[in-house]
């Protein structure tokens, strides 16, 4: 089980431009809408690789309880903290990103809100992160190295973002191309990958 979301405190979906252009992707405004919570995750994660192979990334979007939630099938929004830093002095508002990942036992959530508030991080079953007050809405929760997906879940419920699809909403899957700036990243990323794959093993330390 693999989950990536980011929550955004306030109804920003008109702002969805600005919001994914934080994170230098540019909208094709060809989205697609879902109802049914499980065809809409289906989506997404049946889709999000193949078409980032097309320099295509998908996201959902939807608005829910006075939230704006973001799904990142490929979880690289949700760890790019200088953006969320940004974004959230950009909205003035508070921004919650949430992780769950089984196969390697990890899980996490990060608060921002002009800076970073609150971050837990466990990692196979060994806390690496867990930095500021802890959250009232923590207590009662496994917030430790035995954490689980559902502390994860419980926590966003205390917070009132429902990460499960129980309430029947609108779902939006939101089709953005890279940026100029973010091919240019990735080509230098590339060259690097490729200039330490031609470096004599003794070179790498």
């Amino acid at each position: 089980m693999t989950i990536s979301f980011i929550a955004i405190k306030g109804n920003f979906f008109d702002k969805a431009d600005e919001i994914f252009q934080a994170f230098k992707y540019i909208d094709t405004k060809q989205d697609k809408q879902f109802v049914d919570w499980q065809t809409f995750n289906d989506y997404l994660y049946d889709n999000y690789f193949e078409l980032a192979n097309k320099e295509i990334a998908i996201r959902g979007i939807w608005t829910d309880n006075g939230w704006t939630i973001i799904n990142d099938p490929e979880m690289v929004d949700t760890i790019e903290e200088e953006a969320l830093i940004q974004l959230s002095r950009t909205l003035n508002t508070d921004i919650i990103t949430f992780i769950i990942q089984t196969t390697s036992n990890s899980f996490g959530f990060t608060v921002y809100n002009d800076t970073i508030k609150r971050h837990f991080f466990v990692s196979d079953g060994e806390v690496t992160d867990n930095l500021y007050n802890p959250l009232e809405q923590e207590n009662g929760l496994t917030i430790n190295e035995n954490i689980f997906s559902d502390d994860i879940l419980k926590l966003a419920e205390k917070l009132g973002i429902d990460l499960e699809g129980k309430n029947k909403l609108t779902y939006t899957v939101k089709h953005l191309a890279y940026s100029d700036e973010m091919k240019n990243e990735l080509e230098q990323f590339k060259k690097q990958q490729t200039n330490d794959k031609n470096k004599p093993w003794w070179k790498f330390w």
